[in-house]
C-alpha cells in the first residue's frame, strides 16, 4: 500500500477512535458494571470481559474493513467509504423500497432481525461493513460482525465471536460473554449463510437458530444468496439488493479513478446506441467494477460475462503493478506462463467448489493446490511459490490471518466453469445434466449464468432440453379437457404462470381488521414449513374483494433460476408481465372458502371452482397481481425452440465427423 494510501487508512481510525470510545462507553461499560455486579465473588476477575477487548475489537475490525477489498485497484487501496454506491432494498412483502446510506435504522427498529439476499457481486458483504462503520460512527450500538464462513460444526457462533472479541492475551470465559450478550444492545451482522459448507450446514444452522433465539434482545442481520434453507429463518423480514440504475453504474465508475480518464472513456463509450446489450452488467456492482477494470487493461468492452473474468485475470497476471508503468509485470513465483496459470487454478476453482467451500487453512489451500498440480500434467511447481502468486503478483486470494480465501466467491465460480467447459469434455454433458437435475440447484445459478455464454450448445443440450420437456409435458397433463368457451389465450397464459411455481389462495374474513393481526403471517410461516418444506411462500393481498380480502401467495421451483438466467440473456424463452396493469378492484372471484386463513392450493382439477368459466380469467388476473416476479415462460416460443433442439441433436447424431 502506498504511502498517501496508508496516511488515508490512518487517517480514518484517527477519526473513528473516540467513535468507538463513544460506543464502549456508552453501550458497553454499562453493561459490564451491571454483568460485574451479578458475579460472585469467587469468579477470577480475569474470567471477565473488558472495555478493552471490546475497544480493541472495534479498533481491529474498524481498520480491517475501512479499505475496499477489489480486484479493481490491484495494489492500489482505497477507503470504502470513498466507493460506495447507496444501494436500495426491496421488502419482499410489502415491495417497498428503502435506500441504504449505512445502518438501517428504522428497519431495525421495526423488525429487529431482516435477511438481505442477492446473487453474486450485488454487494452483500460491502453493505455488511458500511454499516458495521456506520453503526460505529453514529452510536446506534455494539457491532459484532461475523463471516458465517467461519462457522463449523467444530466451531459455534459463541466461539467464533469469543475468538473475535479476545486478543492473544487477554483471554475471557466466554459464557460470561454469552451472558453479557443476552443483557442486549448488540447488533449483529451474520454475513454470508450461503457460504457455510454444506456438511456442517445442519448443524451450523441450528446453532445458530439457538443463538439468536436465547440472544433474542439484540439486533440481526443476516445476509446470504437465495437458499431454500433460509425457510429456518422465518421470523426474519426478507429483503433483496435492487439492481444498479445507469446513473448509479456510472457514479461508481466515476469512484473508481476519482473522475479520470478511464471513467470518462468509458461512460462514453457505455453511452453509445450499440452498447445496449450491457444492460446486464450495469446492474451488478462487482460486474461494474470487472468491466473498470477489463476497460482499463485493453481500453475494449468484452460482452460476455465469462470475458470480464478473464481479462480481469489477464490484467493481474501480466500488469498487476500499474504503478510501475504499462510494461511493468511482477515475477512469478512460480514461473509459470499464463495459460498455464490459469490452467491450474481451472481446477483449484472446481475442486473448492465442489467442496462449497472459500475460505481454508494453509495447509489445506497447499493441499488442493498440490492436488491440482498433480491433475495439471506437465506442469511443473512449488505449491508455496503458486500460493505465494495467488497472494502477491496474481492476487486472486486474501489472507486473514491464518485463513486463505478467494477474493471473491464469484471468480471461484468462473474458474469451476473453465474447468468444466476446457477440462472435462468426455464429461461435459454429464456434469451440466447434474447441476440441472441436483436438489439445490440455486447454488449453481452462477456457474450456469457463465456457462451459458462460454458452451451455449451444451447449454441448449442439456439445460434448455431439459427445462422445456419438462414444460412440455406440464402443458400437456395441465388443466386437461377444459370448458371450451375458456379462450385457449386465457389457459396458455395460466401455464405459463404456474409452470415451476406453485399458487395458494386464502380468503379473510371482513369483519376481521388484519392489519394488526399477526395470525395470517404465522400461519403463512407454518403453512410454508408444512406443505413447501424449505420453500417460502410470497404474495400480496387484493383489498376490497367480494367477501373478504384475497391473499395470493406462490413459491417458486428452485429452477426458476433457469428463467432468471434466460432473461438477463434476453433470450425469446421468457416474456415479462407486468401487474400493474391488473386492476384488483375489478378482479372479483366467485368462490368462497369454508373458513377464515384456509389455504387453497391451485391446480389443475377442471372441477375447481378457480378453473371454472366465471372464475378462471379472474384467477390468472388474480395470479399475475400477485406476482412479485415479473418473468414467466413463453409457451410459443419455448414449443418452437424444443422442437428445434430435437431437430439439431438428431443431426449433430447423424453428423460423420470421420476422415476419408
Amino acid at each position: 500500500m502506498a504511502q498517501n494510501e496508508l496516511s488515508q487508512v490512518k487517517d480514518a481510525l484517527i477519526v473513528a477512535s473516540p467513535l468507538i470510545k463513544a460506543v464502549v462507553d456508552t453501550f458497553l461499560v454499562p453493561k459490564l458494571e451491571k454483568l460485574n455486579k451479578r458475579l460472585k465473588i469467587d469468579f477470577n476477575k480475569d474470567w471477565v470481559p473488558t472495555d478493552k477487548h471490546f475497544s480493541e475489537y472495534f479498533h481491529r475490525t474498524y481498520k480491517k474493513i475501512s479499505v475496499a477489498n477489489t480486484l479493481v485497484f490491484n495494489n492500489s487501496q482505497l477507503l470504502l467509504k470513498e466507493i460506495y454506491i447507496p444501494l436500495t432494498i426491496r421488502d419482499s412483502n410489502d415491495d417497498k423500497k428503502t435506500q441504504l446510506t449505512g445502518f438501517p435504522n428504522e428497519l431495525l427498529q421495526k423488525y429487529e432481525r431482516i435477511l438481505i439476499t442477492d446473487t453474486a457481486g450485488m454487494g452483500k458483504s460491502t453493505l455488511m461493513k458500511i454499516i458495521f462503520m456506520d453503526v460505529i460512527d453514529k452510536r446506534h450500538g455494539a457491532p459484532i460482525l461475523i463471516e458465517l464462513r467461519r462457522l463449523s460444526k467444530d466451531k459455534t457462533i459463541l466461539k467464533e465471536i469469543h475468538e473475535q472479541i479476545s486478543a492473544i492475551d487477554k483471554e475471557f470465559n466466554s459464557q460470561l460473554l454469552f451472558e453479557l450478550i443476552k443483557d442486549g444492545g448488540f447488533i449483529f451482522i451474520l454475513d454470508g449463510f450461503d457460504e457455510i459448507s454444506l456438511t456442517d450446514r445442519e448443524i451450523v444452522t441450528a446453532d445458530i437458530q439457538s443463538f439468536i433465539s436465547k440472544a433474542n434482545d439484540n439486533k440481526f442481520i443476516l445476509t446470504s444468496r437465495p437458499e431454500k434453507a433460509l425457510a429456518s429463518f422465518g421470523d426474519f423480514e426478507q429483503f433483496r439488493i435492487e439492481p444498479l440504475n445507469k446513473n448509479e453504474a456510472f457514479e461508481l465508475l466515476r469512484k473508481y479513478d476519482k473522475q479520470g480518464d478511464i471513467s470518462t472513456s468509458l461512460i462514453k463509450k457505455l453511452q453509445e446506441s450499440t452498447m445496449s446489450n450491457m444492460e446486464e452488467f450495469m446492474t451488478n456492482p462487482l460486474l461494474v467494477s470487472l468491466l473498470f477494470t477489463a476497460f482499463q487493461f485493453k481500453q475494449a468492452i468484452p460482452f460476455k460475462k465469462y470475458l470480464f473474468y478473464r481479462q480481469v485475470y489477464d490484467a493481474n497476471f501480466e500488469n498487476h503493478d500499474l504503478t510501475k508503468g504499462d510494461s511493468y509485470s511482477h515475477p512469478k513465483y512460480s514461473k509459470l506462463e499464463i495459460d498455464d496459470f490459469h490452467r491450474v487454478l481451472r481446477h483449484i476453482g472446481f475442486s473448492t467448489f465442489k467442496r462449497q467451500k472459500i475460505e481454508f487453512d494453509k495447509d489445506e489451500l497447499l493441499g488442493l493446490i498440490r492436488e491440482s498440480r498433480g491433475f495439471c500434467v506437465g506442469i511443473e511447481f512449488r505449491d508455496s511459490d503458486f500460493l505465494n502468486d495467488l497472494l502477491i503478483t496474481v492476487p486472486l486470494f486474501t489472507q486473514d490471518g491464518n485463513y486463505y480465501r478467494w477474493a471473491h466467491k464469484s471468480l471461484q465460480e468462473y474458474f469451476a466453469a473453465q474447468f468444466i467447459y476446457l477440462d472435462s469434455k468426455e464429461h461435459q454433458t454429464s456434469i451440466i445434466s447434474q447441476i440441472y437435475n441436483h436438489k439445490e440447484i440455486e447454488k449453481y445459478q452462477n456457474i450456469l449464468d457463465l456457462y451459458y455464454d462460454m458452451d451455449y450448445k451444451i447449454f441448449r443440450n442439456v439445460i434448455l432440453l431439459n427445462l422445456l420437456t419438462e414444460f412440455r409435458n406440464f402443458s400437456l397433463s395441465y388443466l386437461r379437457n377444459l370448458d371450451l368457451s375458456i379462450p385457449n389465450k386465457e389457459i396458455t397464459y395460466r401455464k405459463e404462470l404456474c409452470f415451476l411455481t406453485q399458487h395458494y389462495l386464502a380468503q379473510l374474513d371482513n369483519s376481521i381488521n388484519h392489519e394488526d393481526d399477526d395470525r395470517l403471517d404465522n400461519m403463512i410461516d407454518l403453512f410454508s414449513i408444512n406443505e413447501q418444506g424449505n420453500n417460502r411462500l410470497e404474495g400480496i393481498a387484493l383489498p376490497h374483494m367480494d367477501g373478504g380480502d384475497i391473499f395470493a401467495f406462490f413459491a417458486d421451483h428452485p429452477k426458476i433460476l433457469i428463467l432468471y438466467i434466460l432473461a438477463a440473456k434476453k433470450n425469446p424463452l421468457v416474456k415479462y408481465i407486468n401487474r400493474r396493469d391488473v386492476d384488483p378492484k375489478k378482479t372479483l372471484i366467485k368462490y368462497k372458502f369454508k373458513k377464515m386463513y384456509q389455504f387453497v392450493k391451485l391446480t389443475g382439477n377442471i372441477n375447481s371452482s378457480l378453473n371454472s368459466t366465471i372464475n378462471f380469467e379472474n384467477v390468472n388476473n388474480l395470479l399475475t397481481y400477485s406476482s412479485l416476479r415479473e418473468i414467466i415462460i413463453d409457451a410459443d416460443n419455448a414449443m418452437q425452440t424444443l422442437d428445434e433442439i430435437e431437430d439439431n441433436i438428431k443431426t449433430d447424431l447423424a453428423d460423420n465427423f470421420s476422415i476419408s
